[in-house]
């Protein structure tokens, strides 16, 4: 059985990695035990007399083309040309590539040689080919990920960070998560960078006395969280970039990562609900209203409002938040801004989701108990409960065409036939269009337009001359709302 020279090389590399490893451990011992490795080292002429004649040929030469790799070891143990930074032309240099445990000769895609001569191979081949490693390895090329961070070969190298591990600083946080939210905030000290994964920002001075028992409190409350001291590294200090509370949503830096969000903002996916909130499993008091005024703020102070279920309080599990339901891409909760994928945000769901809101929670139980959205089942975005001529899912998607109501969003209720009861049901006012404009002038979400006449023909936009919606304008069709 024979090797290529591909593979003999690649032996070659890993070979020189694992003895280079056993060196440094052993070498790391001697420095670092007392009245051990008080000797004279051999000459390094008398253990390679390679090395010894390359010393002797000008630096110029050694290293031609600056990618980190003596030529004499180029093209005698790795198998790269000593005139090419990057021989497998990956974007990767060949000397970061073998300091990182990476195949230098192996790009990770197929050349057509050898898909053109692959059918031919040997027997012995085959077996060589069982044997080894695959060839080519996607992992080695610049689009692999063999540590899966979520970062490829290519951008760890841009960064500087370490294909091999998830986290190349340390500090418990994903590099891929740090370099999508690394900024520069001031400090006592002066400006810092956080989430760099190239440092974890231990013992920096944005944490004091105070602080630190406030962020050990919010631990306490997140059953089967760490506790501030096993956060600690063997120095007892703690990593900025790893515990602070950036947006002060009461997620520590830690959790923002473990759940995908954004450390600095308390809603990270911009679906009307607080990341805290979606993570969990407890009631709390809410600062926004739920049901027909969904969306605007609560009047009533805190002390005086009764606790609401979380929106998934019966899915909370570590399991399922780091699942994806909808296999858009993005994790259940408070990273995704549809979870359930059905086109609807989970905020609006979440709004229509309690039957005590229910116009009919008193005089019809079950009708109440049977219209009720859920952020979590995507089968309920196509009933028209109102049957005022728009789905579920259409009395959200109003909002895209009006946009903002008084800085309030302008989707309307799926349980009201007539959302800002001004005579004229949410359908109709949706579907109207002003050719001439080129607009959607009756906003379901704003009461004052009954007696708008927007197409002057001396009507009011209700077109009886009065603002009341009689039974013959309830047969009128409403037309689709993208019109």
């Amino acid at each position: 059985m024979s090797l290529n020279h591909n593979q003999m090389a690649y032996a070659a590399i890993i070979s020189t990695l694992i003895f280079g490893s056993l060196f440094v451990g052993i070498s790391g011992f001697y420095q670092t035990s007392s009245g051990v490795g008080d000797f004279d080292s051999a000459a390094e002429e008398d253990i390679n007399p390679d090395v010894a004649i390359q010393s002797e040929v000008p630096a110029d030469n050694d290293e031609n083309v600056g990618d980190g790799l003596p030529d004499i070891l180029e093209e005698s143990q790795y198998g790269t040309d000593p005139n090419d930074i990057d021989t497998d032309d990956d974007g990767m240099s060949d000397g970061w590539e073998v300091k990182h445990g990476l195949n230098p000769l192996d790009n990770g895609e197929a050349d057509n040689e050898e898909e053109e001569t692959g059918a031919t191979n040997t027997a012995d081949d085959a077996e060589v080919s069982n044997e080894s490693d695959s060839w080519p390895d996607p992992n080695q090329g610049k689009y692999g990920d063999p540590d899966n961070d979520g970062l490829t070969n290519e951008q760890e190298a841009e960064l500087g960070t370490d294909p091999q591990r998830a986290d190349s600083d340390n500090d418990g946080l994903n590099d891929r998560w740090e370099s999508l939210y690394t900024m520069e905030v001031s400090s006592p000290d002066g400006t810092i960078t956080l989430f760099n994964p190239l440092s974890g920002n231990w013992g920096c001075t944005l944490l004091n006395g105070p602080l630190e028992q406030t962020l050990s409190d919010i631990l306490e409350d997140f059953e089967g969280a760490p506790t501030w001291e096993e956060l600690e590294n063997p120095l007892g200090r703690h990593s900025c970039d790893q515990v602070l509370d950036f947006d002060d949503d009461g997620l520590l830096n830690f959790q923002e990562e473990q759940y995908g969000t954004n450390p600095a903002a308390k809603d990270s996916d911009s679906d009307m609900l607080p990341d805290i909130l979606e993570i969990n499993n407890a009631n709390m008091i809410l600062d926004f209203q739920l049901g027909a005024t969904c969306g605007e703020p609560v009047i009533t102070p805190p002390s005086q409002r009764l606790p609401t279920a979380a929106p998934f309080a019966d899915e909370v599990s570590a399991a399922w938040f780091m699942s994806d339901m909808d296999g858009d891409g993005y994790l259940n909760g408070p990273s995704d801004w549809d979870t359930d994928g059905d086109g609807m945000p989970d905020g609006f769901e979440y709004c229509f989701s309690f039957k005590d809101n229910h116009p009919f929670a008193t005089s019809n139980p079950q009708k109440a108990t049977s219209e009720r959205l859920s952020p979590s089942n995507a089968s309920d975005g196509y009933s028209d409960w109102d049957e005022d001529g728009l789905n579920n899912l259409e009395e959200y998607q109003v909002a895209l065409k009006f946009d903002l109501t008084n800085g309030l969003p302008s989707f309307t209720s799926p349980w009201s036939e007539d959302t800002d009861q001004d005579g004229m049901p949410d359908g109709w006012e949706a579907s109207q269009y002003n050719r001439t404009t080129l607009e959607y002038p009756l906003n379901p979400r704003n009461a004052s337009n009954a007696n708008d006449d927007i197409d002057f023909d001396g009507w009011d936009s209700d077109g009886d001359g009065d603002v009341v919606f009689d039974e013959l304008e309830l047969t009128t069709t409403v037309v689709d709302i993208y019109v």
